[in-house]
Order: C-alpha cells, then structure tokens, then sequence
C-alpha cells in the first residue's frame, strides 16, 4: 500500500494487526505499530487484547504495543508478588467501536464497516437509529444491497426502528436488484415502526411487484397498508396485480370492493380495467368500461373535482404506462 501510495489508516491497521496476532506474525506486527506509532494511531480494545496476547505466547516485549495504546494502561503501584494491572480507560471497547464507525462512514470504507456491523451484531453492541440509517444509505448510494441488508439485519435483531429515509432507500435498491422478498421484510419493519409509505410511493411498489409477475408480495404489502392508505390508487394497482396474474374474476371483484367502499372510479382505474380484460380476451367487458371511461370522461370537467388519490392513480396508470 505505502509503495502504491496509499498510506493505511486506522481501519486497515486495526485489520493489519488483528490478522497478524491470528497467524503469530509478531515481526510484520512491530512494523506496523511503529507506523502507528508515528502517525498517532491506536488500536480497539478487542484487536489489542488479541495483539498483547500474541506478543505474549511469542514471548516478546510489548512496549511498542504500550506505546501505540496509552490509553489501555495506568500507572499503578508494583510490589514484588504482583505485576503491572492493564485496565480500560475511560473509551470502552464500546464507544472506541462507535469511533471508529464513524471514521470508516465518513471516508465510505463499506467492506470494512460490513465487519465492524458483525462483530457488533454479535457482541449485541447498539448504536443510534441514525447511524444505522447513514449505513443503509451509504451502502445503496454504491449499489451494495448484501450490505445495505447486514446493516437493516442488524436493527432487526437489536430492535432498532431506523430512519424513513433509510428505508426508503433500502427499498429503492431491493427494487433495482430485483430482490422483490426482501422488499417485503422492509415494508414490513417499516410499518412496524410507524413510517408511512405514501399512497404513491404504495401505488408504484405493488404495479412493479405485479408487473414482475410476483403478485404473493404485492398482496402481502397492500394487506400492511393502514386504512388510510387503501384508496383509488392502491385499490387500482392490485387491480393490476390480479389481472397480471391472470386472475381476472379476481381483479373485478376487487374493483367491485373498491366502489362498494365508496372509492371514486377515476381514468386510471378504468386504463387498468380496459386493458387487463383485453388482454386476457374479455373484449364485451372491456367495452362496457370503455364506454363508462367516456362518459366519465366527457362528465369530468375540471380535474379540480378529483382527488388527490385520483390524481395519484391516474398519474401513474396513464395509457402510456399501461401499454
């Protein structure tokens, strides 16, 4: 790295010195710490746990290794039947993990932060529900979604409720990768955790799941949908979703369940009902709502008069998406 340029930094020494004190190479080891030494670096708790040791077993001094990590020693008192007692300063292995954190976060070390979110996984170490979001969100911004998931498998397990935009954005990249199960459990937890979708954002998610042919979880996220979100627009992509699984008596009950709830049929509604019986060979049906959307139509004067949900639905069940 240094012949390249590229002078390591805290995280890559941590990992340096770790790996060397699991093989015994306590010569690299003493290369690496005078490095450290001179650029005022130190190690975690853990890591110098494991490099005193093997100094210890290779029975070799560790006073470079002290020298590097003041902070794990204080001065104490020596009598003759004891030795010098190592101790932890005031940063906890705890808050020196959370440190370094942030470090790897600010320079968008992903792979190493992928490790740092094991070991606290295992050590059950929690963090704040922001930090956990920026992690999400560091790793969809490099197109990452094993790690982006190992960060939201981690709020999981400790409880943590992340931030909105954290799932939104694990979604955005579920949805890119086609990794539509997944997308399920992060609805999932985002509904358990109090955060809205949107009657849009709803909308658009189960029209994609339907239109790639995965109508089980476009089911499953409009039935975790509050009240308020069931409405012309998300009634109308399930719509979609049926009739895209070739279950057409289905989607026109659906329909029927809309109206009988007093959802107002808009444009969109019926590009959906027009086009998903044609395309299923239902020609005298999708003429009768080809007939109605003209009347509608000729009767609707202003868009004034629609809905927000309706606008909604027809902007995004619009003939040029539908076709």
């Amino acid at each position: 790295m240094q012949e390249a340029g590229a002078q390591p930094d805290k995280a890559a020494c941590n990992i340096l010195i770790e790996r060397c004190s699991k093989v015994g190479g306590t010569e690299f080891m003493t290369h690496i710490l005078q490095y450290m030494k001179e650029n005022r670096l130190v190690l975690r708790y853990p890591v110098f746990s494991e490099a005193l040791e093997a100094l210890k077993v290779a029975g070799e001094s560790d006073t470079l290794l002290r020298q590097v990590n003041p902070q794990f020693y204080i001065e104490c008192s020596v009598s003759k039947n004891k030795i010098d007692s190592i101790t932890v300063a005031a940063d906890s292995p705890t808050n020196m993990d959370k440190e370094l954190l942030f470090v790897l976060l600010k320079n968008r070390n992903v792979v190493a932060i992928d490790h740092l979110v094991r070991g606290m996984m295992e050590k059950k170490l929690s963090l704040d529900h922001k930090v956990v979001s920026t992690i999400i969100e560091v790793n969809c911004s490099h197109c990452r979604p094993e790690g982006a998931l190992l960060a939201f498998k981690y709020s999981v397990t400790m409880g943590i409720s992340i931030e909105r935009t954290g799932y939104l954005s694990l979604m955005g990249l579920l949805t890119r990768s086609n990794m539509f199960s997944k997308l399920v459990d992060v609805v999932e937890e985002m509904t358990r955790a109090g955060h809205s979708l949107g009657i849009y954002l709803a909308s658009l998610v189960i029209f994609r799941l339907g239109c790639a042919r995965k109508h089980t979880f476009a089911i499953k996220i409009f039935n975790l949908l509050p009240d308020n979100h069931k409405c012309t627009a998300t009634y109308t992509a399930l719509i979609s979703v049926y009739f895209s699984a070739k279950r057409v008596d289905k989607a026109l009950e659906i329909y029927k369940t809309m109206c009988s709830k007093g959802f107002c049929v808009v444009l969109g509604t019926y590009n959906v009902l027009i086009d998903g019986l044609e395309r299923n060979g239902r020609y005298t049906e999708a003429e009768h709502y080809r007939k109605e959307k003209k009347t509608l139509h000729a009767n609707s004067g202003s868009q004034e008069s629609v809905s927000i949900e309706g606008k909604i639905c027809n902007l995004i069940f619009s003939v040029d998406v539908i076709l």
